[in-house]
């Protein structure tokens, strides 16, 4: 909003301050030997809204001079009448230098939230643009693998050969590797980005998440979910939330329990996925959320080492964080910490509520 529309909007505590302003700049010549207490009021007015809202430059500065000559009017008129003494005519310049410091400090502040804004807004279309780039590159990189896949399928399809069907299947399975791959490193670009917050179902959201795994993996499935809305990128938390369940899969083993709870504490959006698997060898735990890194225990399992490198991502672009706790051959834990800010958790919500989700 610009100054002008400012002034515009609050029209009427400006008319109501003119009013207030002219009173007591009257009662300065009517209330001789008390001048001062009308003229404070009107310099601590002027301050408070001179803070409270911005004012065009010309406004202010005509306010501030007609304030001072009519004011400095009664205090020479009283002084020349020997009501007060001459020495207090210097309250005029003392408050006129204090006034000017002030302005000038606040329009220092606003000159400084403008940059802010400025430089937010151009890093949100930077944003933007890197990620039309990383969508435009990632669908040329598809599309180039979806024709070599469609080749080598005929290439095998065509063929005899054992051997050649063979190197064909092998081809396939790469490019496949490829695509899931070129789809990992779109997501983590993504989930960096700055996002529209809207209200989202968080037992819905788990709700969904559930209903693509079950049917794939043979696990016991149990999740527990916070029965509200708070505010958040359901696209880029689902992103996550998929991540983790996905490594929960890759290392358990059918009849392995995986469960999925997700909790406000203290503020916070609590998301957590919990194995019954192969767990994580010590000497690793702190290396697993680096980008590429898979353990010695995923074995065949292993992936791209993209996954939780999304998570962290995600987590810490919305000023969060994610943690594991991990046990070798026991399980493990990861929790996603994202703060939730004022006004952004939904009123009176119920209490998480046990939702088994059942076995394949």
């Amino acid at each position: 909003m610009s100054d002008t529309d400012s002034l515009r909007v609050n029209w009427p505590l400006g008319c109501g301050w003119v009013l207030f302003a002219a009173v007591n700049a009257y009662l300065t010549f009517l209330w001789a030997g008390a001048e001062t207490i009308p003229y404070h009021l009107i310099w601590a007015s002027f301050a408070f809204l001179y803070g409270l809202y911005p004012w065009p430059r010309p406004a202010a500065l005509t306010a501030f001079w007609i304030i001072t000559v009519v004011t400095g009017t009664a205090f020479v008129h009283h002084a020349i009448a020997g009501i007060i003494a001459w020495s207090e005519c210097s309250e005029i310049v003392l408050m006129g230098v204090i006034l000017a410091l002030l302005m000038w400090h606040v329009e220092r502040q606003r000159a400084t939230r403008r940059t802010l804004v400025r430089l937010q807004r151009e890093e949100l279309e930077r944003a933007q643009n890197r990620e039309l780039r990383s969508r435009f590159g990632t669908h040329e990189v598809r599309t180039r693998l979806a024709i070599a896949r469609g080749f080598v399928e005929l290439i095998g399809a065509a063929t005899i050969e054992s051997e050649i069907r063979s190197d064909a299947h092998l081809v396939l399975g790469e490019l496949d590797k490829a695509s899931v791959m070129v789809s990992s490193l779109l997501t983590l670009a993504q989930v960096s980005e700055p996002s529209v917050r809207a209200p989202m179902d968080i037992k819905a959201l788990i709700e969904t998440a559930l209903h693509r795994w079950v049917s794939n993996a043979d696990r016991q499935w149990t999740s527990s979910a916070f029965q509200g809305h708070v505010a958040g990128d359901p696209e880029r938390l689902e992103a996550a939330l998929d991540c983790l369940i996905e490594n929960a899969v890759k290392f358990t083993e059918p009849g392995d329990s995986i469960d999925i709870s997700c909790t406000v504490v203290g503020g916070a959006l609590m998301m957590a996925v919990t194995d019954s698997g192969a767990g994580i060898p010590p000497d690793e735990i702190d290396r697993v959320f680096e980008m590429f890194k898979t353990s010695r225990t995923a074995g065949e399992r292993a992936g791209s080492g993209l996954g939780l490198a999304i998570v962290k991502a995600m987590a810490e672009a919305r000023r969060g964080s994610v943690s594991v706790q991990s046990t070798l051959g026991v399980g493990s834990r990861f929790t996603v910490r994202i703060p939730l800010g004022d006004g952004e958790l939904a009123p009176a919500p119920s209490l998480p509520v046990p939702t088994p989700a059942g076995r394949t």
